[in-house]
């Protein structure tokens, strides 16, 4: 089923599907029929992610490694022929 991020319209207070009450922030949600309902009743708008807000607003910092630490290894090749006889 299709997600849509929705928020409550202004002035409007209807509960979440599971009864719970609905996220200022808004909430992501799969379409329903009480979804739709509420989105024709215009009791909910939709609204930008809360993750795509988060990231826009927050620039992502560098990582830095430790200087102490060994840098890791990875093998590679085992040794063996695989299934296709090694071709």
């Amino acid at each position: 089923m299709p997600e849509k991020t929705l928020k409550l319209a202004e002035g409007r207070s209807v509960p979440m599907e599971d009864g719970k009450a609905w996220p200022a922030e808004g909430a992501t949600v799969e379409v329903t029929l009480y979804i739709r309902r509420r989105l024709t009743d215009g009791d909910l708008v939709e609204c930008k992610p809360a993750a795509d807000q988060a990231v826009a607003e927050v620039p992502a910092e560098p990582t830095q490694s430790e200087p102490d630490s060994e840098p890791e290894t990875v093998q590679t090749h085992t040794g063996r022929k695989g299934r296709n006889g090694g071709k």
